[in-house]
């Protein structure tokens, strides 16, 4: 996947990369004020990939018009240019460095070599090198988890080794491959001590690894519970008293690297933790919690643990989410009745459990703008892996059925794996606007916002509900707009109407069919709502609605 998912992965892989770029020619970005540097801006160009949406899908964004977010936006105005603009920040500055310093060399010589785009080939080929090491961790956690049992040691290595969602997403540019290998060395060790002779030496090495693993990405944080769980399980003859100084000295060590950081937000941002400011990069406004919330986010990390993002990029995926789901159910079932016990057992457990809160609760903190993706648990695979291998053991007794399960999930991870790789496309490319139909049946309704008017002079059906549309800034200055309206409650499909641009100069005019896929031959009137048309430097924000009787 490595070499073969397109470039830019729509994950933010642009941003990651970036952040490597500023680094290497001596800048160290602010997250919410630094733009792209021009290497960034030409593999956008070149690739067509802007944003999370797949090319085609938007207005392809002016390359020349480059800044910061201006000031003083509420919070509806800063979601609208976010979602319009983040694309130009080098946002992934807001994590921790510890990846991207350690990939300047790499990049350096690379692209001195062969230009940016090779060099985001070799990080990507550094990364998958790296996840390549859980399956070893795995079996590392499976050999003390279950002693002598080989066929768990073998499964361990199955569900390691094979998951689509890990080779699509850490093989990206991007922290995460590095955070999963840091996050299951410190797992490895911290299983392995349990309930042994802890020495100030391995609590140093145990704190060393968190806290690098913490400069690489902060949700490795997670880790912290499983890791206190296993220098204070007793054992040894070591008393409670020495166990609770040696944590103290991890934690202490763990801390002194995470402080890296939080000395460069002190002396960027002026403040140790800048959410306030980071958390303006979302294309969401901020939102209370919902109850509602709680599955979409359970069920966002689930799908995207076994499948990867964005979601719907590799093909078969569905069934194979079902699958994995299913398997991870069964083992869990297997787990409970075998009741799993021991200080390792408990380590593995507080690990997983540690990296879910992560990612389940971690979108409270930035006002729920976002969902956990199944990604943040991936540093605790090795643990993951070994505990669904031991329950699946458990729940099915008999050899030929744990066998024939496995088999099929190494079938449907391996074939979802190489038709991913052949280019077995998963989701409907933009292909270009399409012809409106013949016999358009006219109409006059018109709308304005702030100078901004947009009239609606053609209704045409086929297939859905196309409308013509043409719409002036009579204003002295640039105003934005977002030609996808909302046609009787249906998003519009941008690609495959005219590509009007995203903004309008003072004074100009610009017209195209509009195609929205939902049939309103049977209603009257509908309404055709523009969202969020910016003016003033985006002071002001409203709506045009055109209420259109056909």
């Amino acid at each position: 996947m490595a070499l073969t998912q397109p470039i830019w992965s729509r994950v933010d892989e642009a941003q990651h990369t970036d952040f490597i770029i500023q680094l290497s020619h001596g800048i160290y970005p602010v997250a919410d004020r630094t733009v792209v540097d021009p290497e960034t801006i030409r593999v956008m160009q070149s690739t067509g990939v802007f944003r999370f949406e797949s090319p085609g899908s938007y207005p392809v964004p002016d390359v020349t018009d480059l800044g910061p977010p201006p000031a003083g936006m509420s919070a509806r105005a800063n979601a609208t240019w976010m979602s319009r603009h983040l694309w130009q920040l080098s946002y992934e500055s807001a994590q921790t460095p510890g990846y991207y310093m350690l990939m300047v060399p790499a990049w350096w010589v690379a692209d001195s070599l062969g230009g940016t785009v090779v060099a985001v080939y070799v990080v990507r080929i550094i990364n998958a090198l790296l996840i390549a090491l859980l399956a070893p961790m795995a079996v590392i956690v499976a050999w003390r988890l279950a002693p002598g049992r080989p066929e768990v040691v073998a499964l361990a290595v199955l569900f390691a080794a094979l998951l689509p969602g890990l080779a699509l997403n850490a093989t990206r540019v991007g922290n995460d491959a590095l955070a999963a290998v840091l996050g299951g060395a410190a797992i490895v060790m911290a299983i392995r001590w349990t309930g042994g002779a802890w020495t100030t030496r391995r609590a140093l090495f145990l704190g060393l690894a968190l806290g690098t693993g913490v400069l690489v990405k902060l949700t490795l944080l997670g880790l912290a519970p499983a890791l206190a769980v296993a220098v204070l399980w007793p054992g040894s003859g070591m008393s409670t008293h020495r166990r609770v100084v040696l944590l103290l000295l991890t934690g202490a060590v763990a801390a002194l690297c995470l402080g890296i950081w939080l000395a460069i937000n002190l002396h960027l941002y002026g403040v140790p933790v800048p959410s306030a400011r980071t958390n303006r990069l979302s294309i969401i406004p901020p939102m209370p919690f919902d109850l509602r919330y709680v599955p979409f986010d359970l069920a966002f990390l689930v799908v995207s643990y076994w499948s990867g993002e964005p979601l719907g990029a590799l093909p078969y995926a569905a069934g194979f989410v079902v699958l994995g789901s299913l398997i991870a159910l069964i083992a869990a079932a297997g787990l409970l009745r075998q009741r799993v016990g021991g200080g390792p057992a408990f380590v593995a457990l507080a690990a997983i459990a540690g990296m879910l809160a992560v990612a389940l609760l971690l979108p409270a903190t930035a006002a729920f703008q976002f969902a956990g993706p199944g990604r943040y648990e991936y540093p605790a695979l090795p643990a993951i892996a070994a505990l669904m291998a031991i329950g699946l053991t458990a729940a099915l007794a008999r050899a030929f059925a744990r066998r024939a399960l496995a088999a099929m999930y190494a079938i449907a991870a391996t074939g979802i794996l190489v038709a991913g790789a052949l280019g077995v496309a998963a989701e409907t490319t933009p292909t270009g606007p399409d012809v409106p139909p013949a016999g358009a049946v006219p109409v006059s309704s018109s709308g304005a916002f702030q100078g901004v008017a947009i009239t609606v002079d053609r209704v045409a059906f086929e297939n859905g509900t196309w409308i013509h549309v043409t719409a002036t800034n009579s204003r002295s200055d640039e105003v934005e707009w977002n030609p996808a309206p909302i046609v009787a409650g249906v998003a519009a499909d941008y690609a495959r109407s005219t590509h009007l641009p995203g903004d309008i100069g003072p004074g100009e005019t610009v017209s195209g069919w509009i195609y929205a896929p939902v049939d309103t031959r049977s209603v009257q009137s509908l309404e055709v709502r523009f969202r969020d048309v910016a003016v003033d430097d985006y002071r002001t924000v409203g709506d045009v609605v055109i209420q259109l009787t056909v």
